[in-house]
């Protein structure tokens, strides 16, 4: 990199801003110390050069920089040249004096650049700072400072040339005012006096060798003056210590004289300011330096100030010791201490007797401080005190009995001070080892860990523990040094002793190293000599105490390994022939104590070990006295050792041994007795060690313990018994039960050490029965519910060594009678534990008995109580958490964890033991029965023991089995559908349990199939794999396990288990866990799909499968199960069908889904829709009346469930592919069902003409409502719902119309309509499959038909298709139905013919149009409604014919329609007068003669009508005048009839047929006369405005006839019939014919 690159890189790291929390501050220095490493110098160059050019650079970057430039000298000082470094100390030198604010960070980085470069350029530095301190000029803090600190850098450069710098400082230091000016003063000045003393000790080696003391004694006396005199008086606390510090230093420096004048002045001044601060240790430091120069040059002075001195001093170190944590009281104790030792050899005895009498103070404190002091001197100057060894000796006498644990540990330091300097061989030197002794037998601490708080005598706060345990360590010290002498063999005194119990272990180590110092030194003699140390314990004592400490397996600090050490070395102290067992027995328990450390052992174990070395021991011995004695010392133990219950347990225990070999009836009955009466039965300890000792005693004294123990329960004392109320409130407190426990576990260890003469008659009628009865508390004949702890478990235990003992291996011909009723007990102490802890080892201990008990024989009939009691006693138990608050501080939950494990262990031996009493079948099955309803909990906890456990007795069946033939009747399918919903658990325990345990249970399939141990199956061995996915409890993986799962099972179940196992899995779809019913859904499916054509009873599954569907909630879980009913349904299609429709209707969603489902295979789909067709049709086709009665409330099941299941099949979007194939079939037979559930008709009173009702109004009779409306959805759906045919459909309500009875036929049409639209390409199916219909004897369904075919007629799809003929056929032949509905109908579609093809018409038209004239003829007076239908379509008809059309029919429909102008009815009439105006259309029949005589004769009965009543008749009449108008020869006439149509006002009637007669008479008057005839018809008419009207228009043409007519004949007879019209009974009749007569006055 060149010059140039470099200072632009450098320009860009100075340019970068610092932040505030220095992080960039740091990485900029560490860029320059990078470059540094490159060219350090023109790093520093740069830096100086910025810093110099940037005067106005921020204070903290200036800092940052001068701060990287001084580590950059210190680390690269070598690469700097002495012009750069003159430089560098210029730079720091100007930065470091540019103000004196002392507290400026920047100046102290400053002075650190300067000192670092004058490290290497120490003159440069120097004379730098000499040139800033002259003496006129104001000193400079951080000048000063860098003087001092590069005077103690480099001391032989600068102290030669120290005088002229102190007589600087001599001129400046009376003009110094400010505080930290004055405080850098004396910094210096003692700084230089150090310098001046280290360069003159070290002067050999000094530049200038004639540098002398003396050299400075003018300068430093002149500034002792001046601190002393001047700035001391002053009180400014931080001058004043550090002047008192700066005269320690420079007292070296003064001449001796003048420091003999000042000391009795200096030292009062010095110990005057002591004030109990942190600061005192500067004081002590000053007062340590003055001591030092006054000791040093034997001043005299100090004599008289010792007192003074001594008072302060152990006054300071009493101070410091109450706050020895604080670092500076720490300092200042070692300064004090200094002092003390400093002033010792000069005034010993001062000194000594000053402490002593210090110790006498009941200050603890002050006791402390003088322990201390002591201590440090006995230590440091030992020749000095050691004529006052005895007085020191005696004074620590007084401390022995103090109570201050610091003031006991403070003693414990100076005792093991003084015993390294053999004071403890003196007189009292045994009372400090007692002393120490005693502290070390303090009781231990609860959960006591030394390593958690290591101990210091110096700590402000001593436990008991931590003095206890800093003894232990003193007496492993005490005992390394050379003082065998005072501790042999005074150690054994302490072995006795029950207040020095807990220091047992540490007296046994000690007195093992001391005998292991006597073995090394040679000795080989007996190590005790009981007639010279009578002080000390005998053989016996011995034994007793060291083995019973040994039996402390987890009391003291490795008291056991201890005291088995300490036995074996004492071993001939013993007994001589004790070595003979000890020598080979105690190493192997010591091994067993080193291999266990780190375990938890057992005590009981630990002293069954013990015991049975002492029986060892004692057979070896076999001196009856020797025993006797020995009996005797444990028996003074019991007494001495009342509070100890694991000891004294132990010592019953040695006690059955010892009396277990004496052969003394009396002494074994006395001490029997006296274990009975010292015995405390409330501690268990104690309790079961007497049982123990007990069971021992009985192998050689059977009937003396029995008898005893008989004596014992009619004692004084037991017959003591509580209160009623008190044994029912509290049974914990009661003597009496706690003695009972006491005696039934005596008996149990009876039992349990087999005597010889323990007979199983004795079992049952001794023994069984005194525990029995021991246990049963009965008061006044009541028995007492048992709550007491201790006894319940005594009866337990009891019973358990009776099973054991008694089993048959042990008594092979043993037959235990009374093995049921223990059983009972076991059971219900079982069952009275509580179920929501567990706090006691009850239910352990109890099912563990019961575990052994089914051992014996006889063999125990009915278990399943017994086996659910335990079951729900383990299992109902909550989860222990690790993190759980501990609740009960009886026990800890580590124990209560403990405990459960080893419960749920018992639990799982039991059941082991019941399956191996039936390993059959059944035998498995009934276990799992009684595992079922735990391995189905809701609880996590509860299913994974129950599963767990499940998996395991599997296990244990498959290995003990041993089947080589194959096993009949077995089913293992309900175990393996259990097993199949667990594989899917939340918990990760219990899926992964699940699939271990169904690996099992199918290999247990296999061996009953009778296949060899050691043959795998390839599809089970698949499980192992599938256990991989069950890792994640997320759907997906989940899904595929249990596919996977299914597929295995359908290989490997055998057909006769298919159906348990899918009854399992069904009864599974409702498990209390969602996965489990998602599991069984799954399997289940895969089983149907797989496995389905192989079940015999389709249905039963099907029923079964829908029974649980119906509890199901999970959607999910329905639409599987709902599969799998379609698959089997699929497989079994005619067994199934019929099965579906017996289901109650409406179905549910279940059965409606499986309906559904049955699309997704065509085959099926139209297997199955035909079915369902096919009994539509018989259904309808074979009733007689309506599907569904309506004299019922209770509705068939069949019809419904037909048409319901049609409904769920073809209303599905699946149900396309199926529709496109039977799409008419359908059609037809719901439309034809539709028809007979709505029960199709017309009202009673529709064929009555009623001008004030319609159709629409009509009352409705309601149809079958749910028929309907499914019919109806499927018809919706065959349309394609949705469209916009269907849309216009509902719009126009054809939906609502449809399902109407009376109106019915109106929604078919507008159906027919939409299905020639949407659906024509089916609609030739449809037709020929309704031309059947129209036959059928149901009046309904042949109204449908026509219905739906007269509409098909109206439009153009039906000629496209060809179909007209096949409907008008169809159609003509319903004109001869029995029902007037049906013909209406026919005859309402049958006028659609031609409508959209007007060529086809007139083929037609000739069948029509008789057909209809025929219709009018019959009806004309019985049915006015299809007469006035049949004119109506005769109208279409004709609009529908060609104007050319000429047939001769027309004049027949013409003279038909005559005959109706006068019928009764209105609207025929009206009709029939549409029908003549629609004939004159017909233009070309203007030349048929006939034809026009026809329309002369109509035109008298028009004008006639022109006046009725009836607005309709008017109006029609009008309409064909006007139309006939063309017809008549003269414009004149066509022109007056044309205004009819042309009346805006009401017509004037008489005045126009005036005007017509006229126009007639003048136009036409040959058809006047034929006009006159025609009138008279009308006189004898039913209507009297036809009578009114033909009179009145008769006289209007008789008065313009021709001329000739007056005279005629015709004439007469047509007055004739004018007058008899006034005899009419009607007056307006009479009126218009007196009327007439006037106008006639020409005649």
């Amino acid at each position: 990199m060149t010059s140039s690159k470099m200072e632009a890189l450098l320009n860009s790291i100075m340019e970068v801003p610092l932040d505030e929390s220095g992080l960039v501050s740091r990485t900029v220095s560490a860029s320059l110390q990078e470059l540094g490493h490159v060219d350090a110098e023109g790093v520093l160059m740069f830096c100086r050069k910025y810093v110099i050019h940037h005067r106005r650079l921020p204070l903290v970057q200036r800092t940052a920089l001068l701060k990287a430039m001084a580590q950059l000298v210190r680390e690269n000082i070598d690469d700097v040249g002495r012009g750069a470094a003159k430089k560098l100390i210029t730079l720091a030198s100007i930065e470091m004096t540019k103000t004196k604010d002392v507290s400026d960070e920047h100046q102290e980085v400053a002075s650190q650049l300067l000192l670092s470069v004058g490290h290497w350029f120490t003159k440069e530095a120097f004379d730098e700072l000499l040139s800033m301190f002259q003496p006129k000029m104001s000193p400079f803090f951080f000048v000063v400072l860098a003087l001092a600190n590069l005077c103690k850098e480099h001391v032989h450069f600068v102290v030669p040339l120290l005088k002229p710098v102190l007589h600087t400082v001599l001129m400046m230091l009376p003009t110094v005012t400010d505080e930290k000016t004055k405080w850098v003063f004396c910094f210096a000045l003692g700084i230089f006096s150090e310098s001046i003393l280290a360069y003159l000790f070290d002067i050999e080696e000094a530049p200038d060798p004639t540098v002398k003391k003396n050299l400075f004694f003018q300068e430093f006396s002149e500034a002792y003056d001046i601190l002393f005199n001047v700035w001391l008086p002053f009180n400014e606390r931080n001058v004043s210590t550090a002047v008192i510090e700066t005269l320690g230093q420079i007292t070296h420096l003064i001449p001796f004289d003048k420091l003999e004048n000042e000391l009795p002045r200096l030292i009062p001044a010095i110990l005057s300011m002591y004030q109990e601060t942190a600061s005192d240790f500067c004081v002590t430091q000053g007062l340590y330096g003055v001591l030092h120069t006054a000791v040093e040059r034997n001043s005299e002075e100090l004599l008289l100030q010792v007192d003074s001195l001594l008072i302060n001093l152990h006054n300071q170190i009493c101070i410091v010791v109450e706050q020895s944590a604080d670092p500076y009281s720490q300092k200042q104790q070692k300064e004090i201490l200094c002092c003390f030792k400093l002033l010792t050899p000069s005034f010993t005895f001062q000194i000594v007797d000053f402490l002593l009498l210090k110790l006498e103070s009941t200050n603890n404190q002050i006791r402390l401080g003088t322990l201390m002091v002591l201590d440090h001197l006995i230590n440091m100057v030992p020749l000095y005190v050691a004529n006052q060894k005895n007085q020191i000796l005696a004074s620590m006498k007084l401390l022995v009995l103090a109570n201050d644990n610091r003031v006991k540990g403070k003693l414990g330091q100076v005792i093991y001070t003084m015993a390294r300097h053999n004071y403890l061989h003196l007189e009292g030197g045994k009372d400090m080892v007692e002393f120490v002794i005693r502290q070390c037998s303090l009781p231990p601490a609860e959960n006591e860990n030394p390593l958690e708080h290591p101990f210091s005598v110096t700590d402000d706060v001593i436990t008991d523990c931590d003095l206890r345990r800093w003894c232990e360590e003193l007496m492993k010290l005490l005992t390394a040094l050379p003082i065998e002498n005072v501790l042999w063999p005074f150690l054994f005194e302490f072995i006795i002793p029950v207040r020095c119990t807990n220091a047992l272990a540490t007296v046994c180590n000690s007195l093992v190293a001391l005998a292991m110092k006597k073995l090394e030194a040679g000795l080989t003699e007996s190590f005790l000599n009981y007639k010279e140390n009578p002080n000390i314990p005998g053989p016996h004592a011995l034994l007793t105490q060291l083995l019973t400490m040994a039996s402390s397996l987890h009391e003291g600090k490795s008291r056991c390994a201890s005291a088995v050490v300490l036995l074996q070395v004492l071993g001939t102290d013993i007994h001589p022939a004790a070595p003979q067992a000890w020598e080979k027995e105690f190493p192997t328990l010591l091994d067993y104590l080193q291999e266990n450390s780190k375990k938890s052992m057992l005590q009981s174990q630990w002293e069954e070990k013990l015991i049975n070395v002492l029986f060892q021991t004692l057979e070896l011995i076999m001196d009856e006295d020797w025993l006797s004695q020995l009996v005797k010392e444990l028996i003074n133990y019991l007494h001495s050792h009342y509070n100890f219950p694991q000891e004294k347990g132990f010592v019953y225990k040695c006690l059955g041994a010892v009396l277990q070999m004496i052969q003394s009836e009396e002494v074994v009955k006395r001490n029997l007795q006296e274990m009975l009466q010292t015995v405390r039965h409330n501690e268990a300890l104690e309790k079961d060690g007497l049982a123990i000792g007990i069971g021992y005693c009985a192998v050689t004294h059977l009937d003396m313990v029995l008898n005893l123990l008989k004596e014992f329960a009619k004692l004084n004392i037991f017959k003591k018994t509580a209160s009623y109320f008190q044994i029912i409130k509290d049974q914990e407190d009661i003597e009496i039960i706690k003695v009972k426990s006491t005696l039934i576990s005596c008996y149990g260890h009876i039992i349990s050490c087999s005597p010889k003469d323990l007979t199983p008659s004795r079992i049952d009628n001794e023994i069984v029965e005194n525990v029995l009865n021991h246990y049963n508390i009965k008061i006044l004949g009541m028995k007492i519910e048992v709550r007491d702890l201790t006894l319940k478990l005594s009866l337990i235990k009891t019973v358990t060594q009776l099973a054991l003992t008694s089993q048959p291996d042990k008594m092979p011909s043993y037959n235990f009678r009374r093995k049921g009723e223990l059983l009972g007990y076991m059971q219900e102490l079982i069952k009275a534990e509580p179920i929501e802890v567990l706090l006691t080892p009850v239910r352990k201990y109890a099912i563990n008995a019961c575990t052994a008990l089914l051992k014996l024989q006889p063999q125990f009939g009915e278990s399943k109580q017994l086996v659910q009691t335990c079951l729900s006693s383990v299992f109902n138990l909550p989860r222990l958490e690790s993190d759980a608050v501990d609740e009960h501080p009886n026990l800890s939950l580590a124990d209560r964890q403990a405990l459960f494990n080893e419960t749920v262990t018992s639990l799982l031996d039991f059941l082991k033991q019941l399956l191996l009493c039936d390993l059959s079948p059944a035998g498995l099955h009934s276990a799992f029965t009684n595992l079922e309803t735990w391995i189905q909990c809701k609880k996590d906890y509860a299913r994974e023991m129950a599963i767990e456990t499940t998996l395991q007795l599997l296990v244990f069946y498959l290995e003990h089995i041993g089947t080589k033939e194959k096993v009949q009747s077995h089913n293992l399918g309900v175990l393996i559908g259990h097993m199949v919903l667990r594989c899917t658990d939340p918990s990760r325990v219990v899926r992964e349990m699940a699939i271990e345990c169904l690996y099992i249970l199918l290999y247990i399939q296999i061996r009953f199939e009778g296949l060899p141990v050691d043959q795998k199956d390839t599809e089970v061995e698949h499980l192992k794999a599938i256990k991989d996915g069950l890792h994640q409890g997320n759907c997906q993986p989940m899904f595929q396990v249990c596919t996977d799962v299914g597929k295995v099972l359908s290989k490997c179940m055998p057909r006769e288990q298919l159906l348990s196992l899918l009854f399992t899995l069904f009864l599974g779809l409702t498990d209390s866990q969602s996965n489990g019913s998602f599991a069984a859904s799954i399997v289940t499916n895969v089983l149907v799909t797989k496995r389905g054509a192989g079940l015999t009873d389709a249905p039963m599954v099907i029923k079964a499968l829908h029974k649980e569907l119906k509890s199901i909630s999970q959607p999910h879980i329905i639409r599987m199960g709902v599969r799998s009913i379609s698959n089997l349904a699929a497989q079994h299609v005619p067994l199934i069908l019929p099965c579906l429709l017996w289901y109650p209707v409406p179905f549910d969603d279940h059965i409606r889904d499986v309906w559904r489902s049955l699309l997704k295979t065509n085959l099926v789909a139209v297997h199955s829709i035909k079915y369902l067709l096919d009994n539509l049709k018989l259904l309808y086709e074979s009733s007689k009346e309506s599907l569904f009665s309506d004299e019922t409330n209770s509705e068939p099941h069949q019809p419904q469930a037909v048409i319901c299941a049609l409904h769920q099949m073809i209303c599905n979007q699946d149900s396309n592919a199926v529709v496109e194939i039977l799409y008419s079939q359908i059609f037809s037979t719901v439309l034809i069902h539709l028809s007979s559930s709505v029960q199709a008709r017309l009202p009673q009173d529709f064929f009555r003409i009623q001008a004030d009702k319609t159709s629409s109004d009509l009352p409705q009779k309601p149809c079958h409502s749910t028929a309907c409306h499914y019919s109806i959805e499927i018809l919706q759906a065959l349309l394609g719902e949705g469209t916009g045919a269907v849309t216009d459909m509902t719009e126009k309500g054809g939906w609502d119309l449809i399902k109407q009875a009376e109106v019915h036929h109106e929604g078919v049409t507008l159906l027919a309509s939409t299905m020639a639209k949407v659906a024509a390409s089916h609609l030739i199916n449809i037709i020929e499959l309704l031309t059947p219909v129209l036959s059928n004897i149901h009046e309904c369904q042949r109204i449908t038909a026509t219905a739906y075919f007269g509409e098909l007629l109206n439009h153009l799809v039906v000629c496209e298709l060809t179909l007209t003929d096949t409907l008008v056929g169809s159609l003509l032949r319903c004109l001869i139905d029995d029902s007037p509905v049906v013909q209406w109908l026919a005859v309402k579609g049958l006028g659609h013919t031609g409508s959209r093809a007007l060529h086809k018409t007139e083929k037609y038209v000739a069948k029509l149009l008789p057909a209809m004239v025929s219709i009018m003829d019959q009806n004309c007076k019985v049915n006015a409604l299809l007469t006035i239908e049949a004119m109506t379509s005769v109208s279409k008809i004709l609009d529908n014919l060609h104007q050319d059309y000429t047939d001769a029919i027309l004049i027949e429909l013409a003279m038909a329609l005559q005959a109706f102008f006068e019928n009764r009815q209105e609207r025929v009439r009206a009709a029939a007068v549409g029908v003549v105006g629609n004939l004159l259309r017909f233009g070309s029949m203007q030349r048929n003669p006939v034809y026009l005589e026809y329309i002369y004769t109509a035109l008298t009965s028009l004008l006639l009508h022109l006046n009725e009543k009836n607005e309709e008749v008017r109006r029609a009449c009008k309409h064909v005048l006007t139309l006939a108008g063309p017809w008549l020869p003269s414009e004149r006439m066509c022109k007056h009839l044309q205004e009819l149509a042309l009346e805006n006002t009401e017509l004037d009637y008489e005045s126009y047929l005036e005007a017509t007669a006229q126009l007639m008479a003048e136009e036409l008057p040959s058809r006047v006369v034929q006009c006159i005839k025609s009138c008279t018809t009308f006189f004898k008419s039913g209507q009297t405005e036809m009578r009114e009207n033909a009179v009145t228009f008769a006289s209007f043409l008789m008065h313009h006839a021709p001329a000739g007519y007056p005279q005629s004949l015709g004439a007469n007879q047509m007055c004739k019939e004018v007058l008899t019209l006034l005899s009419d009974h009607v007056q307006s009749v009479r009126i218009k014919a007196m009327a007439a007569i006037q106008r006639l006055y020409m005649y």
